[in-house]
């Protein structure tokens, strides 16, 4: 390799030492950086399953708060009528009994009794919204259901409705005469709210096992909806309750899970809903298990969307003969908030080290290069035959690799110096003794010169002859 090419191949100290400090830096920062994130995607994977395993632990926590005081309190009111033999021509006493039951639980709204009859009773806490009513049907009010406002000790006021009404045609009197013990009804419209629910049912038999009636307890779904809003799942996560045939029970969206059509409720399938979200995770689930009715256990599961992650709990919830899934889904985009600030913050942290350490690292270099830029200056003066070493004085008095450096190389110039004095002088005695090598080899050429022989022999001559001149005077 030529000279010039080493040349361009190097690189001044004052730019290599900041060049790699930035380098070190810049490779340090992107594995952080990558580890960082990483790292930061691992637990969001982690936090975000545990989150859905914990709000679908607190939904079926209150879905069985939710179910099972009525089926306590039907047996309850069952043993009562079975012991005593009450009738519901003994309104009084049934009245009194639902009265004092009902203010025990809010998981037990609205408690009534139909019978084979056509007769009912019930006591409802919430008629109109949160007015508590007396409400019966009997011989007296047939085919009517009359409705009254309560005193504070349950006894009945005024009359606040009237209106036809049989109680075997329900939806929730049939389920209870098909399954022939405790059940639940199909979700169906509230003849008074007008609002969906579900009926948890128990049918009431004599000692022959002949059926007397249906022991009854009204829950609206509105109120698990309610619930499902309250939790706290993450900024974009949802929750929904849906039954095998995808029918929507409770959301947490705010669009209710039943549609109005000329202003009568109709059940509204989970794949219709308003929120994306939730029809993305119902798709999915479709095209993983074919039918909502394929999930029997349990499952975590990961999904993507249009370039987003979702982290999804589904768990099959059966309580007290319910048979619902309860569905929990969240976007990452919702934990990687923190990541990703995270990691800006290491970059701009980086950036800033970078910018330091390339000047800390620019003003480091200079400290460190400024004696040898001493020496090689010094070295420079002496390639121009100028022997100043004075500026060597103070960089040798270090006592680091530099000083040592100096020291060694103000004694090389001073050898140097000495050296090319002793050979000037050499030069010089030695141009001497050639000059006067020259005289004496010009002498003997002139001497040895044949004119110059002659010329001896003719002085010769001329000399004889003025001796013999001056002998003859």
């Amino acid at each position: 390799m030529s000279e010039n090419n080493l040349s361009r191949a190097s690189i001044s100290i004052r730019y290599a030492i900041p060049g790699l400090l930035a380098v070190l830096i810049i490779i340090a920062l992107g594995l952080t950086g990558w580890f960082s994130y990483q790292n930061g995607v691992a637990s969001v994977e982690i936090l975000a399953k545990r989150l859905n395993l914990e709000v679908t632990s607190r939904i079926e926590e209150r879905i069985v708060s939710f179910v099972e005081p009525p089926k306590l309190f039907h047996q309850i009111n069952l043993a009562v009528l079975e012991s005593t033999n009450t009738g519901l021509d003994q309104y009084e006493l049934i009245r009194e009994l639902f009265w004092n039951e009902v203010y025990i639980s809010d998981s037990v709204p609205y408690l009534y009794y139909g019978t084979e009859e056509g007769y009912f009773l019930g006591i409802d806490t919430k008629y109109k919204g949160d007015q508590p009513a007396y409400k019966i049907l009997n011989s007296d009010t047939t085919p009517n259901r009359v409705t009254y406002s309560v005193t504070a000790g349950g006894q009945p006021k005024e009359v606040l409705e009237s209106k036809e009404y049989d109680p075997r045609v329900r939806d929730w009197y049939q389920a209870a005469v098909t399954a022939d013990d405790f059940t639940w009804s199909p979700i169906y419209p509230f003849s008074a709210l007008k609002e969906l629910g579900i009926s948890p049912v128990m049918p009431v038999k004599d000692s022959q096992g002949k059926l007397l009636g249906v022991l009854g307890v009204d829950l609206t779904l509105g109120e698990l909806s309610n619930f499902l809003r309250s939790l706290e799942i993450s900024p974009n996560g949802e929750a929904f309750i849906i039954e095998r045939d995808g029918n929507m029970v409770a959301t947490s969206t705010d669009q209710p899970p039943y549609t109005l059509i000329n202003d009568e409720q109709s059940r509204l399938n989970v794949k219709d809903s308003d929120t994306q979200l939730v029809r993305d995770t119902a798709d999915y689930l479709l095209a993983q298990y074919e039918n909502f009715s394929n999930i029997n256990k349990s499952e975590q599961i990961t999904f993507e969307k249009n370039g987003e992650k979702y982290y999804a709990q589904v768990n099959p919830l059966n309580a007290n003969g319910l048979d619902w899934l309860v569905i929990v889904v969240v976007p990452e985009s919702d934990f990687m908030t923190q990541v990703t600030e995270n990691l800006h913050n290491t970059t701009v942290l980086g950036i800033a080290a970078l910018i330091l350490s390339t000047i800390l690292g620019y003003l480091l270099a200079g400290w460190i290069i400024r004696p040898v830029f001493t020496i090689t200056g010094v070295a420079a003066n002496i390639e121009e035959q100028k022997w100043e070493l004075d500026p060597l004085t103070k960089v040798s008095n270090r006592t680091d690799e530099l000083g040592q450096l100096a020291r060694v190389f103000q004694k090389m110039a001073q050898e140097l110096r000495a050296r090319e004095q002793a050979l000037r002088q050499q030069v010089k005695e030695l141009s001497i003794q050639i000059d006067q090598a020259k005289r004496e080899q010009q002498v003997k050429e002139i001497v040895e010169n044949d004119f110059f022989i002659d010329l001896q022999k003719r002085a010769a001559d001329i000399r004889k002859r003025s001796n013999r001149k001056n002998d003859g005077k």
